[in-house]
């Protein structure tokens, strides 16, 4: 959307540009006359004297900067619209222009000896297809496109030159917008390209299991062993676990980065933590969970169902990067006014990278990779579900080695509440 907008940004002024070139070429033909006229012979002067005021009162009228010059490039005349423009009122016999400084298009600085007026001036000849950047006195900077033409007498001397200075600035805006909404969108589509395939290929593995193995069950239950047929059910199991995961990570992650507001209420948060880590060791009893709580109750203001979302994202995490022998521990403590819950694994650790860029969606460090497959992105739902909730979350290397993934909640009351008996798991 943000394309289309700058693309007619840009079409609306090339429509404003085509509807004034003829206007000014026109205008800038009836200029030579009026100030050829002007500086001719005495009677003539006179009479084109008759004449000027409707032509000043028109050059005042059209909106557009206007100035004109004598031969030697000394300003003879300039409307209200060029004042505006330069953001000053030169002196008449100033020379060139009016502006306080010039620059090309590129930046570089121009000197008013050449620039477009000069060189019509110069060589005779009108001047096109140059465009350039004037900056005012309080340092704001315009672009435009001159548009210098020499002024004859009857004889073809040069009397002078006519310049007309169109202000592009918008027109060059709306175009450095469109090239950058153009180029964010050839990295959307490269990401988008990249996400899709990396999805395609996390939710093909565990639909192949689950597939296959139903299918076996259904046609060849029957002829198959006890443990055969519970070896495959727990792999049905496993998958569509990881499956319903990836599924509730991608949708969460749509959700949050829409700015859908959290449905906070206040929870106990040892009691949330409990009932986590138990359904999670339920559905992986070959693991080591040790619990520990804080002996009093820490209430927090969120979403239950984004907690537990968070702390099975951080079990899983741990569980993944782990030795099946190793024990991973989740501890709830308060801390200040904030409760936190640190896991701590004796996993693969961080391999030395910025902790941060852990909660960027889709980021993997290469360690990861050759451990064990994913797309990445429970560490950024962690991450934008807190944000979420006025949270924060961290890792860092764990002495010994492994990592600490922890996160805090601000409490909904500071105050220390009733003591509850320590849990021990």
């Amino acid at each position: 959307m943000a394309l289309g907008r700058e693309r007619r940004a840009v079409a609306e002024v090339d429509e404003v540009a085509a509807v004034d070139a003829p206007a000014i070429t026109e205008a800038a033909g009836q200029l030579v006359q009026l100030f050829g006229g002007l500086h001719g012979k005495a009677p003539r002067r006179r009479a084109a004297a008759v004449r000027e005021q409707p032509y000043r009162d028109f050059l005042e009228a059209i909106g557009v900067a206007v100035y004109t010059t004598d031969a030697a490039g000394r300003i003879t005349f300039f409307n209200e619209a060029a004042a505006a423009f330069w953001g000053r009122r030169p002196e008449l016999g100033e020379e060139w222009c009016g502006s306080l400084r010039l620059f090309w298009s590129d930046g570089r600085a121009m000197r008013h000896d050449e620039c477009p007026m000069a060189i019509a001036l110069r060589e005779n000849r009108p001047v096109r297809g140059y465009e350039a950047i004037a900056e005012r006195p309080d340092g704001g900077r315009v672009s435009f496109v001159p548009y210098p033409t020499p002024l004859c007498d009857e004889s073809g001397a040069l009397i002078g030159a006519l310049n007309v200075l169109v202000d592009v600035t918008q027109r060059k805006r709306a175009e450095e917008a469109l090239r950058a909404s153009a180029e964010a969108l050839q990295v959307s589509n490269a990401v988008k390209d990249e996400f899709l395939g990396l999805v395609s290929h996390e939710l093909r593995t565990p639909v192949t299991t689950i597939f296959g193995n139903a299918r076996l069950l259904r046609e060849r239950g029957d002829q198959l062993g006890d443990a055969q047929r519970h070896s495959m059910i727990v792999d049905i199991a496993e998958d569509s676990d990881r499956l319903l995961a990836i599924v509730e990570n991608l949708l969460l992650l749509t959700k949050l980065a829409s700015g859908s507001p959290v449905e906070s209420e206040p929870q106990v948060l040892a009691h949330v933590v409990r009932q986590s880590v138990a359904s999670f060791q339920r559905r992986h009893l070959g693991r080591a969970i040790k619990l520990t709580v804080e002996p009093r109750h820490l209430i927090v203001e969120t979403d239950r169902t984004y907690l537990e979302l968070l702390l099975e994202n951080l079990l899983s995490n741990a569980m993944k990067y782990s030795p099946a022998s190793s024990e991973t521990e989740v501890v709830v403590h308060r801390e200040g006014n904030e409760a936190r819950v640190l896991v701590l694994d004796r996993g693969i650790g961080l391999g030395g990278i910025d902790p941060e860029r852990l909660f960027t969606a889709f980021f993997r460090t290469e360690e990861a990779k050759r451990y064990t497959s994913g797309i990445g992105v429970g560490l950024a739902v962690c991450r934008r579900m807190l944000d979420a909730q006025g949270g924060r979350i961290w890792a860092k290397p764990r002495d010994g080695g492994g990592s600490e993934f922890g996160f805090a909640l601000p409490l909904a009351d500071p105050t220390d509440g009733p003591i509850e008996r320590p849990l021990r798991d």
